[in-house]
């Protein structure tokens, strides 16, 4: 498994729409194969991230190349402050 934990930071006053969004362009990304899932999670300190899971780092890098990401990636900015910082993992051991 491949997974990319992204610190973002959203605009003020986005968080109900941007939940919304999240919902509604995982259906367009469940579409591509190798992708899992993309959960929107928040710290206790108020801090918002994306946890993206694909089955393999090869899956993440199509997906990437796709006109339906490049699309969703443009939405994603018009909800953030700044761009989003990911880090990659591969799952080693479960």
């Amino acid at each position: 498994m491949y997974i990319a934990l992204i610190d973002i930071e959203l605009k003020d006053n986005t968080e109900e729409e941007f939940k919304d969004w999240i919902t509604a362009s995982n259906i367009v990304l469940s579409k591509f194969p190798g992708f899992i899932s993309r959960r929107l999670v928040k710290s206790d300190n108020g801090k918002y991230g994306l946890v993206v899971e694909f089955t393999d780092k090869e899956s993440h890098v199509k997906l990437h190349q796709t006109n339906e990401h490049g699309e969703i990636h443009k939405q994603l900015m018009s909800f953030l402050k700044k761009p989003p910082v990911p880090t990659f993992y591969h799952v080693i051991a479960q």
